[in-house]
């Protein structure tokens, strides 16, 4: 088996069906791949819709989170290389052959990352285009790394299961909850001086949050985690804006806000001028509400 594909799924049900149709759609011949569904202790009725792929085989567990959903289907899988896609995606039709034919064009690869599109049209001043602008920042199919990357998301990531499972035994945390363990896994290989490469054509779109509320929960609880993961690594980036202290993050807030919107804008900038731009005061109250959660750690 060359590749197998591992979903983790929690009460995923709008959303799998889309991901199960475009994944039995792929380029690559079906005998190379297998799909696995992880349900994480779904309470509708995403196992059955699983199970109604003949080819997807569905493994149930109690809720435990996306990290041990993730260890169960690496366990389970039978592919040299292992995909972990998130349940709210729709892969493109070449997505499986992008992320083995960068394992066969750089035999030295550990483990790859690859991009992020919007699913749908994400109009100007919308949530959704703000709310993608901001989570895939470093994972657009435009984006460029003059170097290793500190980290890229764990929604479109694969491995090399010799190298980072059987060789390493690096596998996902458990107990993060359902944001920042991929912060925690690539610097898990990085320590390991494993290669980790960016796959811009390898490209997924993404059910980005559409509403306000949606976006700004999503900016809330992705810095409620930024002090339980970059506060922990004092040599990732920007670690020193997320002490132990609460007094002292309060002190580092302006720039963690001001900082990070700059960010934003910046990779974005050569790709879509405009519209980040004009993004701008939305972006900025979405860093409020990040450093919102920041300080309530």
């Amino acid at each position: 088996m060359d590749i197998s594909v591992v979903i983790p799924c929690h009460n995923a049900a709008p959303t799998l069906t889309r991901l199960l149709e475009s994944l039995d759609q792929q380029t690559l011949n079906k005998s190379q791949y297998e799909v696995l569904v992880i349900d994480d202790g779904s309470t509708d009725n995403s196992p059955q819709l699983a199970e109604s792929f003949k080819d997807v085989r569905v493994i149930k567990q109690s809720c435990s989170g996306p990290g041990a959903a993730r260890n169960r289907g690496a366990q389970e899988a039978k592919g040299r290389i292992i995909l972990f896609l998130d349940s709210d995606l729709e892969a493109t039709s070449d997505l499986l052959q992008q992320h083995l034919d960068a394992y066969k064009l750089f035999p030295d690869l550990a483990a790859a990352g690859g991009s992020v599109e919007p699913l749908g049209k994400a109009t100007l001043f919308s949530w959704q285009l703000v709310d993608h602008l901001c989570s895939w920042f470093n994972a657009h199919p435009n984006y460029h790394y003059s170097k290793t990357p500190e980290y890229l998301p764990s929604l479109n990531f694969s491995i090399n299961r010799a190298v980072v499972i059987n060789e390493h035994h690096i596998f996902w945390d458990s107990g993060l909850g359902n944001t920042g363990e991929d912060v925690l896994y690539c610097h898990a290989l990085q320590s390991k001086n494993l290669r980790l490469a960016f796959l811009p054509q390898a490209r997924v779109r993404h059910l980005d949050r559409s509403t306000l509320k949606g976006y700004f929960k999503h900016m809330y609880r992705w810095g409620a985690h930024a002090p339980i993961i970059r506060g922990r690594i004092e040599n990732l980036k920007y670690s020193f804006l997320f002490p132990k202290s609460k007094i002292k993050r309060a002190i580092f807030s302006p720039a963690i806000v001001f900082g990070y919107t700059w960010l934003i804008w910046k990779s974005w900038f050569a790709s879509k001028p405009i519209e980040v731009t004009l993004s701008l005061p939305q972006i900025f109250l979405g860093r409020i509400f990040y450093c919102l959660g920041v300080l309530s750690s």
